[in-house]
């Protein structure tokens, strides 16, 4: 479904911000062409994040700058402001960890009484705010409300939220504040948030051991969540009340994952798990809100281990994934891949990955598999009308519609040599002429990947895997597909995916290389 607006991204500033610089993933090879990605610009996090990284500020200067985006948006210097919206946990999060590490500077003073100002308690955020209601699991806490909606509205999106993650799926309640509210209420302000500010959750109080799960914790955390008070349609890309509905489901996931322990101490969860996963979760407790649309795409390229662009786009793969293995807004299959992954870092039986193909051996498959079929449906967008599972999405040209087709990573063009494929999951997309009878062979030639691939025939609006199906190419082994007619198809394509896992929690990014002849 389109609608009219700007194409955000929820931009993070992670530990760039603060000098704990990212590592860039290097380009596959420099002949690769990456599939278009609708240009977006950055939010305010991401313009501080970069001024940091091509060192035109300093860490200290960053972290100002960021406690301002915060508190006092209008303070920001013109170049550090940005129309685009956002979220805030983990800048936040980041930033207050960052404030603990660097060393001592007048600008470090200042962020530091920004956020002590501002308090990040959400009882005094902004100072009192004059009207409180209660629901049965919130403490909704609010002023005015704008954008033609109510504080009802906001409290019943709440309760949906609730009954959704914590009653029907089953996944464990955030642990009560200590020191909060009568009745163990959770509580969420509704506040002035400018700049683009969807919203934020802020860990209060450490837990230890959160008494909603059966097993020790010992990084649980009780949190408190902050929400805008104004989705207007000047300054987020959806409807009030879609914006609003999207922007509770992901920060209340925000609230399960400080639960779960996942977000600080050992082990903990990398960056496009925490954003893409909440992000994930807005299509299952709102369905028709779409908000999420405006992130796509993510980099397909870059290996879901180490990935290093902004990591919300990165949900829809996970959509792809567990979508094969359960509808979306359905208790089981789906989210329960999503669900076992953080109770998995939550009992710290594994990390990251490690987790998620835990999770996935759960379900009865494995993130091989799962993330190849996600990549041909992905390519495709195909829906599930015209293309049987699991090669479609359900809401694949919704997908398309507001963020445009997925093309090709490279041409055949009669073969190649010494391609760069990243190890920890990701793909290629080779584009096949219409050939009667077509060879090809895949052989591995360094770095030590598994490449998992199919020849992929689209005709009209159904997608299939030509004969003779899926094969693996590893170090040892070609993978070879004789005699291939790819003739009556609309598209042809060469699905790649490299399944070659290097470890549970890889730290930076390996690539494998392979030659593709027609021998």
């Amino acid at each position: 479904m389109s609608r009219p607006g700007p194409s955000p991204t929820r931009g993070t500033l992670l530990a760039a911000v603060v000098g704990l610089l990212l590592i860039s993933v290097p380009a596959p090879s420099a002949e690769a062409s990456t599939p278009s990605v609708p240009h977006r610009r950055p939010a305010t996090p991401e313009l501080i994040s970069g001024a940091v990284e091509r060192g035109e500020i300093s860490p200290a200067r960053g972290a100002l700058l960021l406690s301002a985006a915060f508190t006092a948006p209008r303070r920001l210097p013109p170049a550090f402001r940005s129309t685009t919206p956002w979220d805030g946990t983990l800048p936040l999060l980041e930033l207050r960890r960052a404030l603990d590490r660097l060393p001592a500077s007048p600008a470090l003073t200042a962020a530091r009484a920004d956020l002590r100002g501002a308090s990040f308690d959400c009882d005094g955020y902004h100072g009192d705010l004059p009207h409180r209601m209660n629901t049965e699991h919130f403490s909704l806490q609010y002023g005015s409300i704008g954008g033609g909606l109510s504080a009802n509205q906001y409290a019943k999106a709440l309760e949906t939220t609730w009954h959704t993650e914590i009653v029907r799926y089953g996944w464990a309640r955030p642990p009560k504040d200590p020191v909060g509210v009568p009745g163990g209420r959770y509580v969420v302000r509704a506040e002035h948030l400018t700049g683009g500010l969807y919203g934020f959750v802020v860990n209060t109080d450490l837990v230890g051991n959160n008494p909603a799960t059966p097993w020790g914790d010992r990084d649980a955390y009780a949190s408190c969540m902050v929400l805008n008070k104004n989705y207007d349609v000047a300054s987020f890309p959806s409807a009030p009340i879609d914006s609003m509905h999207s922007t509770v489901a992901h920060e209340f996931n925000h609230s399960i994952q400080f639960g779960y322990g996942a977000l600080i101490g050992s082990p903990h969860a990398s960056t496009v798990f925490v954003e893409g996963g909440a992000a994930w979760m807005e299509d299952e407790v709102f369905d028709g809100s779409d908000d999420n649309y405006y992130f796509l795409w993510p980099s397909f390229m870059q290996p879901m281990g180490v990935y290093d662009p902004s990591p919300y786009p990165y949900w829809v793969i996970f959509r792809a994934i567990t979508e094969h293995v359960g509808p979306p807004g359905h208790s089981g299959g789906g989210e329960d891949v999503m669900e076992r992954f953080w109770e998995t870092i939550s009992k710290r039986d594994s990390t990251n990955l490690g987790a998620f193909a835990r999770a996935l051996r759960t379900a009865g498959t494995t993130l091989g598999k799962a993330y190849h079929n996600a990549a041909i449906s992905l390519r495709f967008l195909q829906d599930c009308r015209s293309t049987a599972t699991p090669y479609c999405l359900e809401e694949g040209p919704g997908y398309a519609d507001v963020a445009g087709p997925n093309g090709n990573t490279r041409a055949f063009a009669g073969g190649f040599s010494n391609r760069a494929i990243a190890n920890d999951y990701s793909l290629d997309w080779i584009g096949l002429p219409n050939d009667p009878s077509l060879d090809l062979r895949i052989d591995v030639t360094g770095g030590g990947g598994e490449l998992r691939a199919s020849v992929v025939c689209r005709i009209g609006t159904a997608v299939t895997v030509v004969d003779p199906g899926t094969k693996v190419a590893h170090p040892s082994t070609d993978a070879v597909f004789p005699n291939v007619d790819t003739s009556p198809c609309d598209e042809a394509v060469l699905v790649i995916t490299n399944q070659h896992q290097t470890s549970a929690n890889p730290h930076t990014a390996s690539f494998a290389h392979y030659d593709l002849t027609s021998p």
